[in-house]
């Protein structure tokens, strides 16, 4: 075994560090408080992979065997690898036909319209273990076709074609057809496929006039724009050979310490990893300095949200970005990866960013190829011991003696690409099946059960009780078990977890009924060393008062641009209210809260936010003028409309609003989202007395959301205002299966089971409420008042 194995800190795709606890690192500790990676650099600009590699052959080799080289590229022969030889597809039938005219590589397939045509592909997207195809359309747009090429081995099962949707008929009009908007390049994909990508979307024309320096991801996309480099290296290299010219001497001076780059990816001194004798565990004879490789990596390797339309290098992640947290979208409660959340926020919970390991450890930087085959790349670090039976129970040449089999199983994505889950996590079959997670174990043992699982568990590493994870926790919460918000509260503040953890419960935290101890975390949340968890906290925010939005304004001097953008947001209600230097400053924080959202613009969302933003300003015609710019970019998109409508309501203006009401629900594409818009419009026409049409929309929303709690239980309490109870018990009920802790639906139900004269019926979901919030002095008096 490796007790010893020096770390080159090359410049390059690396690990995450982010700050946890007052005072530390969440990966090793900082030494040097003062020093930063980052440099400004005016009028530095992008040259392009050709002026690197004269200089830095070696990388460029191995540059030249990454997934990076191949992110994008013309569709020519040297890259196309899919079968163009008049090949046919059919999918639910419809026909996709891949063929050459010459040099070119074409398919005839429907386009957006429905109709059948030829449409000439542009560019390749990917390469193994599948590649994806890039067709212009109108607009500057270009298109993912969805028929993508498996690249694999045919012994694998690749060497086809394959639809990303294999069980299901995605027609032209569906929205998640192939030439719609969720499968567009240039908001989708392109940022991080390609070398200084600007967007260039015109809201008003509906256009892009995207452009790149590089196609793919080259030098640059992590080094930074390198013109200043290349002055430096040129002066650099004269004056070795003594021919420095007088007017280069200052290249040379001035980029002593940044060489030119505005940003240093490379370590101040050189690390390696060795065996503690005290705790016979790895530990960085070097602590490193600071979160620079990480947020370069992160910057694409995440789940996140742009905090700019163009990204600016030279800046901390955290300007640039906004990296999103454990929710039950995303991930498994325990962590788990669940949908396409990209290595970051999983590795982030892990033990080993915490002690310093970064992508680099592992990876080569430059060719993305792992440093060692198999278990030898952990054992540069782990005792040779944990490679044995006595540690894992499998025999040596099996898939269960892979340390990566069981601390970082695998998800498909795509159809058939298999990502490793970078927690880097202790299997927990008991833990999974408490929660309902998958587990390592019977990703592995398909033909068994969990409870075979922790069985075997039990028996390798004992019964006895273990630490509560926070998974448990956050489970607990989100399904609302009665004394589950206290837990969540201290895990929110608790410090010494991860700030992705503690985020995470402020988020959850959010979605809960307030109560002085809920706000009191949220609050506290505020002040936290993390800016993403600073960042969920004002969020959570904005559903509060707005007396008590007033503890976001100091965060409008934060120092994180994603934290003084979102403090804008919660601050906009109290903007007259604020003294000179309190607008200054929320002016500043407005124009990062603008940022923000113009680098979205080709979605809805982009200019819904602001829409929000300025009704609460009381800019009233700005909102309007917003919120219909957002329809006009993405007519489907319900939430826009609802609020348009909504905002047109409460300026009384109902025969405006009710058609705005009515086009959300002729523009929803999916039935969940035409749901919403019918539960919209119903509540609309009930507010107007118009209870029968109302009470319609709402039995045709309750079809189209059959899993949605509120529309059942608020279709329920119309059916029985107005005397149909027969009729509105079974959606009421629904509501209580669908939501099954939720106190509001349990005291309405035992109310009006009351009211009906089933007063033992009544009295059982009482006291079910008041399990639920055993100090509530109504629910105990209607207890009371039953007979209970």
């Amino acid at each position: 075994m490796l007790r010893y194995f020096p770390i080159l800190l090359l410049a390059g795709l690396t690990i995450l560090s982010v700050s946890c606890g007052p005072g530390k690192k969440e990966s090793d500790v900082t030494t040097d408080a003062d020093y930063s990676p980052y440099h400004d650099i005016p009028g530095v600009e992008y040259v392009g992979l050709k002026n690197c590699t004269s200089c830095h052959d070696e990388q460029y080799r191995d540059w030249l065997q990454s997934d990076h080289h191949l992110a994008m590229n013309p569709a020519t022969e040297e890259f196309v690898l899919g079968n163009f030889d008049d090949a046919e597809f059919d999918h639910f039938g419809q026909k996709f036909r891949f063929f050459r005219k010459g040099g070119e590589y074409w398919i005839h397939a429907q386009d957006e319209s429905g109709e059948y045509r030829d449409m000439k592909i542009e560019y390749t997207f990917g390469h193994y273990p599948l590649q994806q195809y890039l067709i212009p359309f109108d607009g500057g747009k270009y298109q993912a076709l969805q028929v993508c090429w498996d690249s694999r081995p045919e012994e694998e099962g690749g060497q086809r074609w394959y639809h990303l949707y294999p069980d299901e008929a995605v027609p032209a009009d569906d929205l998640l057809h192939w030439s719609r908007r969720h499968f567009n390049w240039n908001y989708m994909c392109a940022d991080c496929h390609s070398t200084n990508l600007k967007k260039n979307f015109d809201p008003d024309t509906l256009t892009y006039n995207t452009t790149w320096t590089d196609m793919n991801v080259t030098c640059e996309a992590c080094h930074g724009p390198g013109s200043e480099h290349v002055k430096w290296a040129e002066a650099d290299k004269a004056a070795k050979a003594g021919t420095t010219p007088e007017s280069d001497f200052s290249a040379l001076k001035e980029y002593v310490k940044s060489k030119g780059l505005v940003v240093t990816l490379k370590e101040p001194e050189e690390g390696g990893w060795v065996i503690d004798p005290e705790t016979n565990l790895p530990k960085r004879t070097v602590p490193i300095q600071s979160d620079v490789q990480v947020e370069t990596c992160a910057r694409c390797h995440s789940h996140r949200q742009l905090m700019e339309p163009d990204y600016t290098a030279g800046q901390s992640f955290h300007d640039t970005h906004l990296p999103s947290v454990i929710s039950d979208r995303l991930y498994h409660h325990d962590g788990q990866i669940d949908e396409e959340v990209y290595v970051y926020g999983s590795y982030v919970q892990s033990k080993m960013f915490h002690a310093g390991v970064r992508c680099s450890d592992c990876h080569n930087p430059h060719s993305m190829k792992l440093k060692l085959p198999g278990n030898a790349l952990c054992l540069q670090c782990h005792q040779g011991e944990l490679n044995t039976p006595a540690h894992h129970f499998h025999p040596m040449d099996s898939t269960g003696a892979s340390c990566v089999e069981c601390h970082m199983p695998e998800q498909p994505y795509m159809g058939i690409d298999d990502r490793r889950d970078h927690s880097i996590r202790i299997p927990r079959p008991d833990l999974a099946r408490e929660i309902g997670a998958p587990d390592a174990c019977t990703q592995c043992h398909e033909d068994q059960s969990q409870d075979w699982a922790v069985e075997h568990f039990k028996n390798w590493w004992g019964a006895g009780p273990r630490n509560a994870h926070f998974g448990e926790i956050l489970a607990a919460a989100r399904a609302g078990q009665p004394g589950s918000m206290d837990r969540l509260i201290a895990l929110a503040n608790d410090p010494d977890r991860p700030w992705i953890v503690r985020a995470a419960a402020v988020e959850t935290v959010g979605q809960q009924a307030p109560t002085p101890e809920s706000v009191g975390a949220i609050l506290r949340s505020l002040e936290d060393p993390d800016p993403v968890v600073r960042a969920e906290g004002l969020s959570a925010l904005l559903v509060y008062p707005v007396t008590q939005r007033r503890a976001a304004i100091p965060l409008l001097d934060d120092p994180v641009k994603s934290v003084r953008a979102t403090a804008a947001r919660a601050v906009a209600p109290l903007r007259s209210q604020l003294d000179e230097a309190g607008l200054a400053s929320f002016d500043r924080a407005a124009e990062d809260l603008y940022d923000r959202q113009s680098a979205i613009f080709d979605r809805a969302a982009g200019h819904m936010d602001l829409a929000l933003f300025y009704t609460d300003l009381g800019d009233l015609e700005k909102a309007e003028a917003t919120y219909r710019t957002a329809a006009k970019v993405e007519p489907e998109f319900v939430p826009a409309r609802v609020n348009l409508a909504e905002l047109l309501y409460d300026q009384n203006k109902p025969k405006e609003a009710e058609e705005v009401f009515r086009d959300a629900v002729e523009a929803a594409m999916l039935p969940e989202n035409q749901g919403l818009a019918r539960d919209a419009l119903a509540r609309f026409l009930i507010r107007m007395k118009r209870y029968d049409e109302g009470i319609e929309e709402l039995r045709q929303a309750t079809e189209l959301m059959p899993r949605h709690a509120q529309t059942h239980y608020f279709y329920g309490v119309a059916l029985n205002s107005t005397g149909r109870f027969e009729e509105a018990l079974p959606y009421l009920e629904k509501a209580h299966e669908l939501d099954r802790y939720n106190v509001e639906y349990l005291a309405g139900l035992s109310a009006i089971l009351r009211d009906a004269g089933k007063t033992e019926k009544a009295l059982f979901y009482a006291r079910e409420a008041l399990k639920v919030q055993p100090e509530n002095q109504q629910l105990q008096q209607l207890v009371q008042s039953l007979g209970g």
